[in-house]
Formats: structure tokens, sequence, C-alpha cells
């Protein structure tokens, strides 16, 4: 993360002379304003470094950023890079800036931004699905289910500007029913580095029409292959919604204490396994909410971590427990209630002193008037940006990184890993608040490192205490389920079981796939022959 900014830069292993005949080529084939080159377009290139890193760091400049809108451009762009050697780095949306966003892994590779490709290609009521283009946002289908008066919700991340493809390609997550977005995808498309065209499920036979309604089809089911992977582009996809309750009940759970993180969890597993709660909660702390308000100066002046003064002020003042659960209830009035009811029941005798709050609404009066703090938005798939306020916390100009484990759903998995993350984190200078997302099975404690980016000192402590927690968490047996762009080589290296066999199927597999090693190299830990060695 010391590389100087180069407007010029070119991809490696290629001449300035050949690298030029490539851009005339993907111009021919795209067209001039579909193709931006670092130098002649530097400041809408610069859209496409990492937003979250030190301004003076681009290890992760790219040459040049090409922006197909049709699927046969698609094909012609790998077709070009294939005869040219150019690697290539795939973004959709580009917005998952707590990982890198739409930098590329390489540097001065060649960004394919699939913004243009931004089409709502249907939306089928009675089977509550939609099909998308990777330029399809949350916001933007959302707004064509409301233009349509559709009967459908669609689950949602916090953040709405992201790609609806992109998110679920990297195993995102929501907040309804189906929420955990890899597991309600059905049925892709994809651009194969030979430009060849497949699609996936029932998708394989013509005209079949259970693509996005069966998830297998005959034989393999290889739609996984193609998610947080590099051996091909995904052009469409088909995306089950949820159809609208009759009734949506956000609920908020409320625990005083540091040490009732254990019983919190503990008392919502079997809610969750036996169906009684159906969406995705996360628990959230008192900094996490106070982040959204004001910088942390304005809360706790002085240095060193946050002191126990601080969560009492902003659990007081903002109507917090210090650890908060968040969760939601849909379904007809009278389920809902008895929903409610063993919710109730249960965090009364499971976790002493909590206070449970909810309201009720019918599903068909929920809308931006009806619903207008960001829990109860988020998990009734009305998309925001509202958590973007967070990065005011450092002031400055405000950016993080996402350090994303995750561990079976009992508590005492949770307090390890607080046990872990907290001390380190807090030794960097920063500040410990996860946002723990909850499976039936197992959860993600996705824990933000914030910092203020024009304060390299701070990024590099952030930076510096990622790697080193991927080691101790590794070492713990605990795996992250995402990475950021820096750390994907640390990250693969943890999934080390039979002297790494999976990464080397990886690598049998994208050998085979992808010979020339164009696509998305290092993406995930996986590089292509020509690049292992580097």
């Amino acid at each position: 993360m010391s590389a100087p900014v180069d407007d010029a830069v070119v991809p490696p292993g290629l001449s300035a002379e050949d690298f030029g005949k490539a851009l005339r080529a993907f111009a021919a084939a795209l067209g001039e304003g579909a193709v931006l080159r670092a130098g002649e377009a530097t400041e809408q290139v610069r859209e496409f470094r990492d937003p979250y890193s030190f301004p003076g760091w681009d290890d992760h400049w790219p040459a040049a950023v090409v922006q197909p809108g049709s699927v046969e451009e698609v094909q012609a762009v790998v077709r070009i890079a294939r005869q040219y050697r150019v690697p290539l780095w795939t973004t959709s949306m580009g917005k998952n800036n707590a990982y890198g966003g739409p930098a590329p892994r390489v540097r001065g590779s060649v960004v394919v931004s699939m913004r243009r490709m931004n089409r709502v290609l249907e939306v089928n009521e009675e089977l509550a699905y939609a099909v998308v283009e990777p330029g399809v946002s949350f916001f933007d289908l959302c707004a064509e289910l409301q233009r349509r008066a559709s009967r459908l919700w669609a689950s949602i991340p916090d953040l709405g500007w992201g790609s609806v493809v992109g998110n679920t390609l990297d195993h995102g997550v929501g907040y309804l029913p189906g929420g955990n977005h890899a597991d309600t995808q059905c049925g892709l498309e994809v651009v194969l580095a030979s430009g060849e065209v497949v699609r996936t499920g029932m998708g394989a036979m013509d005209g079949n029409p259970a693509w996005h309604a069966h998830r297998r089809g005959f034989g393999p089911a290889v739609d996984s292959l193609f998610m947080q992977s590099n051996f091909g582009i995904v052009t469409k996809m088909g995306k089950w919604l949820t159809p609208r309750p009759e009734v949506y009940a956000p609920v908020e759970v409320h625990a005083p204490r540091e040490e009732d993180l254990e019983a919190i969890i503990d008392t919502i597993r079997p809610l969750l396994l036996d169906g009684t709660v159906t969406n995705v909660p996360l628990i959230g702390t008192a900094v996490g909410a106070a982040s959204v308000t004001r910088p942390r100066a304005q809360w706790y002046s002085g240095d060193g971590p946050l002191p126990a003064e601080f969560y009492a002020r902003a659990a007081a003042e903002l109507g917090l427990g210090y650890w908060n659960l968040r969760l939601a209830l849909y379904g007809p009035a009278d389920i809902v209630d008895a929903q409610l009811a063993r919710l109730r029941a249960a965090y009364a005798a499971g976790v002493p002193g909590a206070w449970l709050t909810a309201r009720t609404i019918a599903g068909e009066d929920v809308s931006e008037e009806t619903v207008t703090i960001h829990p109860e938005r988020v998990q009734a798939g009305v998309p925001g940006l509202a958590l973007l306020d967070s990065l005011q916390w450092w002031g400055g100009i405000g950016g993080h990184l996402d350090f994303s484990p995750v561990a079976p759903l009992a508590g005492r998995h949770a307090r390890t890993l607080v046990n872990i993350l907290r001390p380190e984190i807090e030794r960097a200078g920063l500040d410990f608040w996860p946002g723990t997302i909850l499976t039936p099975r197992s959860f993600y404690m996705v824990s933000p490192l914030l910092y203020d980016t024009t304060n390299e000192a701070q990024v590099k402590a952030a930076y510096d205490v990622y790697r080193r927690l991927v080691k101790l968490t590794g070492e713990a047996g605990y795996g992250l389920y995402r990475g950021h762009i820096d750390f994907m080589d640390d990250i693969a290296a943890q999934y080390g079981w039979n002297d790494h066999a999976m990464l080397r199927l990886y690598q049998t597999l994208k050998d085979a796939l992808d010979p020339d090693g164009i696509l998305s190299p290092g993406k995930q830990g996986i590089w292509p022959r020509s690049m292992r060695e580097g």
C-alpha cells in the first residue's frame, strides 16, 4: 500500500504499444465513450480506486475502465482481453467499499464496470421473483417494484446503492426472509473467459419456464462456482422475492449489560431454528448507534478506548441497551401476535433486565412515510444510505474496513470472538462495535474498522490490525466469509485443511476455465498459473 499514483499505468506484462492496441479494440467494440483510460480520463478513472484507502496509496490503481452495455459487448471484452493478455477486474456497481470498492486486485488491470447493464428484465408476481442485470442496484429494483405497484418486497442490505447481483455473488446479506442472498438466487447467465455464454440450472434447456423458479437442473449445480470467484462474468440473475405480508412487525430487544451477549444469542437460536423468527436479525452496540448521530469527539474527547461512561451516556440518551437486537416478524396478524408473545416470553426468561419494543404495521401501509427509522426500513425492503452517517465518527473524510469472521450460532463463540477482536482493535487506537448478523445456525461478526482516510497513520493502523486479526481468528478456528482485496491471500491461507486442498481445486478450475488468466486474477486468493509465483 505504498505505490504512488501513476495516471499512465499499464497492465503488468504488457507494453504500452500492445495496451494501446487493446484499448483501440475495446473502443471499436463498445464505443469511445465506454472506454476510460487513466491519464486521459483520470478523474473518471479515479472513481474506480479504493475509496477508503489513504489517497496517496494506489497499489490498486486501474489502467482503464470498460463499460459494456450488453452480453455481446461483454463477450467482445473478454475476447479482446484474451488476445492481448489484459487482466480484467469485474465490478457490478462497485459499491462494496469496505472491501475495496471497484478497485482491482492487480494494479494496472482493466476494470469491467457493469453499470450500463441496468435493466430489471422481469418481475414475476405469481412466483415471486425478479430477473436483473448486474447494474441494477437495490434502489433500482425497489423502485421498479413500486412503479409496478407490486405485492413483492426485496431483501436489501443496510446500504441500498449496491448491485443486487454483486451483493449476491459476494455472499451478501439482507434482512427480510430470504436475507441470505446466495440462497435466494435462482438461475444465472454467465460469460466465460472463452467468450462463450452459459445458463445454469433449468436455463440450460431452451425455453424452460422454470429457469428462475427451480435452482437445479440435470447434473451438477454450478451456480456457486461463479460466487466469490473469477471463473466467469455474470450477466443475468434470477432473484427470489418476498410476498408482501399482511402484517409487518419490527422488533427490538435491548440488553443493558456487556455480559448479556451470550444470553441474547442463546435465547434467539431456538426461535430461529423453529421458524418463529424467519428474517435475518442483527445485534448492534450503542457505539454503532451513536456513530450516526455525531462525531466521536462530541461523545468522548479523551484518549484511549471508549470508557464505561460513554456507553452509559449513549445508552441513556438514545434509549438503548449495551447490546441491541433488531428483528422483524411477517405474516397474518394472529400468527405475528403468537410469534411476538413467544419472543417476549423467551427474552423475559433468558435475559434478565432486557426490554423489548415492537409495533405492527399493515403490510400494504409500509412506505417511506410510515417506516422512518433505519431498522424498520431495512427490514421492510425500503432502501437507504443512512448508515453512511457513521463515517463522520473520526472527522476528516471517513472510511472503513469490515472484518467479518463467521462462527456457529452459540453465545460462547461470540464471546470468544469478542475476546480476540476487541483488545486488538482498541490497541490499534480504533473502536470496537460489531454488527453481528444471525442465521439459524451461524453468525457473522462484522466489525467495522472506522478511520479518517486523510490520517495515514490511522489508516495504516486499521490495515495492520486487519492482517493481524486474520491470523489470530484463523488460529482460533474462525474464517472470514468476505475480505478486503488487500488481504485475500491472507484469508485464503487460513483455509488450509489437507494442505490447502480446496485452493488447489480452485486453481484447477481456474486453469481449465480461464487458461489465459484474464478474469479478476487474485480474487479470493485464486491466481492463474502465470501469476502464482508472483
